[in-house]
Formats: C-alpha cells, structure tokens, sequence
C-alpha cells in the first residue's frame, strides 16, 4: 500500500508539474512576443529618427539657399540704389536713355525674380537629381 501510495503521489506531482511548464512555456511565449514588439518599435523609431533628420538636412540646405539669394537680392538693391534708378529718380533719364533704362529694369526685375525663394523652390541637391535624371532620359 505505501508503494501505491508512493507512486500515485509521484504521477499526481508530475501531472501537477506538466501544467507548470505549460504556463512557463506560455510565459516564454509572450515573453518572445513582448521582445518582438518592442524590437519592432525601435526599429520604427529608427526609421522615424533617419527620416527626420534627411528632412533637417532638406530644410538646412533651403536655409543656406536663402541666405544665398537673400545676399543676391541685396546686391541688386544696392546696385539699383547706386545707379539712381528709384521711381523717383527715373524722369530725368527718360528722356535721354529710356530703351536703355526699359532694359536695366527689366534685367534687375528678371534677377530678382531668379534669386527669389518660392514655398515651391527645391533644395539645391533636390534640383540637381531632378536635372540629373531628365538629361538621362534626354539622352
């Protein structure tokens, strides 16, 4: 009797530790998921962190683009200023050079348009693939 006895106790410890290590390997499980997602969140956080900062370089670049043709939109200015071409000061030489003032007016307004920063206007490395890839095609 005390062996039946001993022997049912050891079935009846073995089936209790069966549904143990169901739960452990459960646990694992989820675990593994746990770590699967998180590792998936990094990724995309990764991806989100290069994205941001190809955007900065783009918006950088358009800066530097706008301080470049700020500088440009300047010297026309001073170039206009110096010639004495304000509206004001235009009569006396119309007579005299108007087909020559028409041109200088148009050629500083033509410049100015060209150094002009539009919400359209691509980075500079932006253009140059752009042209890059149409002179492709072209060829």
């Amino acid at each position: 009797m005390k062996k039946l006895f001993l022997t049912m106790s050891m079935v009846a410890a073995s089936l209790v530790a069966m549904p143990s290590h169901e739960a452990s390997a459960q646990q694992g499980q989820s675990v593994q998921k746990q770590l699967e997602r998180q590792q998936q969140i990094a990724e995309n956080a990764r991806l989100e962190v290069e994205r941001l900062r190809k955007e900065l370089l783009l918006r950088d670049e358009l800066i530097d683009l706008g301080i470049e043709r700020n500088a440009e939109l300047y010297a026309i200015v001073v170039e206009i200023i110096e010639k004495g071409l304000s509206k004001k000061s235009l009569e006396p030489f119309l007579q005299l050079k108007r087909v020559e003032i028409e041109n200088l007016k148009q050629d500083y307004e033509d410049r100015a348009r060209a150094a002009r920063i539009y919400e359209s206007t691509l980075p500079p490395s932006v253009q140059e693939k752009m042209e890059e890839a149409l002179q492709e095609t072209k060829d």
